[in-house]
């Protein structure tokens, strides 16, 4: 097999982790937002500031194959970003960032992003956003957590370092970033799990909320549904996972696609009785998004 053309992420690092503050003004999470981008991932985490709905972080801004975009302000009339606005990218394949250099809102966010071994034409891009910062290698392996007013809270994690074991040929699906978003409640706290392309048992926060009896509320299925990384452990991870009285699977993926996303049969195996979703049906209805709220 030949070995592709990569390079590395030159972006500075964050000065501090603290310093991100996505949910400041926040008195609570409501849920997420996760947009038709066809082929990709693109997600909005959605807070309660004051008596209004905003999106407090942006988690990536893909779409490649059969996207639904026509034109480059079709991109930011579907996915609005404000000026400045947090967005986090899970990793660098470019079914999670490629809407970006599109359109013309999410240029000018404030991107923190993994430090990754990744495509010529990615290491391009980020080298022309202007606000751009890489999370410190420190933190590799370690919870990252931003809180709102009424406790409700984001984890993040990256899960792999920089080279590390997959520099040469890097999969950026082993070393990118992971994230639960969770609501607290008196009748039980409950999580939407977005782990971008990582398996559910590889990112340590989703391993500590489950044990921690937090209720599995929704999942953004990794890797737009694949069945590659798939194993043993995500299968018991899944099962065991107490279940909050509404449970919803999200793929986004585009249909037809040339990966054969999703394998949504081991989903419905394993989690009888939840609502399964695929973004692309919400062209038939003309709709941009599907939200999952708590």
């Amino acid at each position: 097999m030949a070995v592709r053309t990569r390079k590395a992420i030159a972006s500075p690092d964050l000065a501090s982790v603290s310093g991100i503050t996505p949910l400041s003004a926040a008195s609570g999470i409501l849920g997420v937002r996760v947009f038709d981008v066809g082929q990709g991932d693109a997600i909005a985490i959605l807070a309660k500031v004051g008596d209004t709905e905003q999106v407090a972080l942006q988690l990536d801004y893909g779409g490649r194959e059969r996207n639904p975009f026509t034109t480059s302000a079709d991109v930011d009339t579907r996915m609005p970003v404000s000026q400045n606005r947090l967005l986090m990218l899970t990793h660098w394949d470019e079914d999670h960032w490629s809407s970006a250099p599109k359109g013309s809102q999410a240029k000018g966010a404030k991107w923190v992003v993994p430090r990754q071994v990744t495509s010529p034409r990615a290491v391009r891009f980020s080298a022309s956003l202007n606000d751009i910062h890489c999370i410190p290698e420190k933190h590799v392996g370690q919870t990252i957590r931003f809180t709102a007013g009424n406790g409700d809270y984001i984890v993040a994690e990256k899960i792999g370092s920089f080279p590390g074991a997959f520099a040469k040929n890097e999969d950026c699906n082993k070393s990118g970033v992971a994230l639960a978003i969770v609501h607290r409640s008196s009748d039980g706290d409950e999580a939407i799990l977005l782990p971008g392309d990582a398996p559910f048992d590889k990112v340590a926060p989703f391993v500590s909320l489950e044990k921690q009896g937090v209720k599995l509320r929704a999942i953004i299925a990794f890797h737009h549904g694949a069945g590659t990384h798939w194993t043993a452990s995500t299968d018991t991870l899944l099962q065991n996972w107490s279940r909050a009285p509404i449970l919803d699977v999200v793929f986004s993926c585009s249909r037809p696609n040339s990966y054969s996303h999703p394998d949504d049969g081991r989903y419905k195996a394993l989690l009888p009785g939840a609502n399964f979703h695929m973004t692309a049906d919400l062209r038939t209805n003309a709709a941009v998004s599907r939200d999952i709220l708590f």
